[in-house]
């Protein structure tokens, strides 16, 4: 952890909550300052969160992982009384028999970065300077701990209703039974989850996440992007963004099912887990020789082809920036024709760059039957 602060006081969680934002697309700014305040309250109340490297976790008896589940434009409406985090840790607590004796975000963007800090401060517990992700990602069970062979349950959600909901399930059935808990609970809830020793947390985390984040939001603002090293496609004009045709049995355009289900061969036909529609957006590049690019998305851009031929790829973070000053990430639901925009990568960590990594990243499913890999 060279460089990175060794605790988040007041001053060091602005920082993080700026560079927190760098890559959080289509981020509600009342929500997020929803979650500012609550873990600026939690680190007044309690005092500063002390940091804890990966190389430090040997012999932690019980790590957790914590994350906002649900839309996040809830969270500005049903807002949190600040005891979610700790309900949700003890529920945890109580099933396993073991006090928790570590937090670790599942991501460290946006909301989900600022929750982190609160949980491990009301909790009384250091955060680990690290994530299951080292990217945004949709799903509960995509995450580097799944690919370590980590089970996201047990988990425990806790609402702002005050209810307290332990989830116990079989493998990659997570996200279909906690999915439809959340409008239930208002929209959304703090899910405590993936709890693990910190000998396997350690060789599952993708480290340094939550330094990084802080580093970002200590830059100057054409520098945002520099502490994850981007690699720079194009700068362009978007042209068009396309929708598959939606019909009365396929309202979101997937097209047929997979005709084997998400289990296997025998198993019922399905539609992809990933929620939101599949979007094409196209760019005319505006420098350079160009070339005409097209982004293919499903929550987030999955591939980007130049003139026809894939130039990078899930589970890689391809990003469409706004070529305005503040180089802020546009979502994709929000591009729109005739805006100007720069495409940068950001190289996923080595954890995704395995066979099972890129299915899981690509389809919210790991591959346990051979499926033969996309050639892209």
């Amino acid at each position: 952890m060279t460089g990175a602060p060794v605790q988040v006081d007041a001053a060091v969680l602005e920082r993080l909550a700026a560079g927190s934002l760098v890559l959080a697309a289509g981020a509600a700014e009342s929500a997020f300052r929803v979650a500012l305040d609550w873990a600026r309250a939690s680190v007044a109340a309690h005092g500063p969160v002390r940091l804890l490297a990966p190389d430090d976790l040997s012999g932690l008896r019980l790590c957790v992982t914590v994350t906002l589940v649900g839309s996040s434009a809830a969270l500005a409406e049903q807002l949190p009384t600040g005891a979610e985090t700790v309900r949700a840790v003890r529920a945890l607590e109580r099933l396993l028999g073991a006090r928790a004796d570590a937090v670790v975000a599942l991501n460290t963007a946006g909301e989900n970065a600022l929750l982190s800090v609160a949980a491990a401060a009301d909790c009384g517990l250091p955060l680990v300077d690290g994530d299951g992700c080292g990217r945004v990602l949709p799903l509960l069970e995509q995450s580097t701990f799944t690919l370590a062979g980590v089970a996201a349950a047990p988990l425990a959600l806790a609402t702002p209703s005050g209810d307290v909901v332990v989830v116990e399930s079989a493998g990659g059935r997570v996200e279909d039974l906690v999915r439809p808990l959340v409008p239930a609970a208002g929209g959304w809830a703090v899910a405590v989850c993936y709890a693990m020793p910190g000998d396997v947390l350690a060789g599952s985390v993708v480290p340094g996440t939550v330094g990084r984040a802080i580093r970002a939001g200590s830059a100057r603002p054409g520098n945002l992007f520099a502490p994850w090293s981007p690699r720079r496609l194009c700068r362009g004009r978007i042209t068009a963004v396309e929708h598959p045709v939606a019909t009365e049995d396929d309202p979101y355009g997937y097209g047929p099912p997979e005709p084997d289900g998400p289990t296997g061969p025998g198993s019922a036909p399905s539609w992809p887990a990933l929620p939101s529609r599949p979007t094409s957006v196209l760019i005319a590049e505006t420098e350079g020789i160009g070339r005409h690019f097209r982004l293919e998305a499903h929550n987030e851009v999955l591939l980007a082809l130049a003139d026809g031929a894939p130039v990078a790829a899930a589970p890689d973070q391809i990003l469409i920036l706004s070529a305005s000053a503040d180089r802020r990430v546009l979502d994709v639901e929000r591009a729109v024709p005739g805006v100007e925009v720069e495409v940068v990568v950001i190289a996923a960590a080595p954890a995704w760059q395995t066979p099972e990594g890129r299915r899981l990243a690509r389809t919210g499913a790991v591959d346990t039957h051979g499926t033969q890999e996309e050639p892209w």
